[in-house]
């Protein structure tokens, strides 16, 4: 099975909902697909109507793991200030990030 970072590097909604439909379409194929939000992602995710909040919540759906957040000092005030259903599907992932463990990595 080919595992897949998908990196969401920007604060723009539409490219963030590419980047996530892009994940669900390949976990749908059977791919093992990790989605990590950066800093600049974060203000989305503040928006609990965006399309973007709403996705995040059925990632179980799919069967893909819990999103990573970048480890940063805004982290957790993020992590308490979201809907539980949301922050559920999100966890704060202060390790290094071992590229080579992923077969492609893309950012968005």
């Amino acid at each position: 099975m080919k595992k897949i970072l998908i990196r969401l590097q920007s604060s723009n909604e539409l490219i963030c909902y590419e980047a996530v439909s892009l994940a669900m379409t390949l976990a749908t194929f059977d791919y093992h697909v990790q989605l990590f939000c950066e800093i600049d992602s974060f203000s989305l995710l503040l928006n609990p109507n965006n399309r973007i909040c709403g996705m995040l919540k059925s990632l179980s759906l799919y069967d893909m793991p819990t999103a990573w957040l970048a480890n940063d000092d805004k982290s957790e005030w993020l992590i308490k200030n979201l809907e539980q259903e949301l922050a559920e599907q999100l966890v704060i992932f202060s390790h290094r990030i071992d590229l080579g463990e992923f077969d492609s990595v893309l950012s968005f």
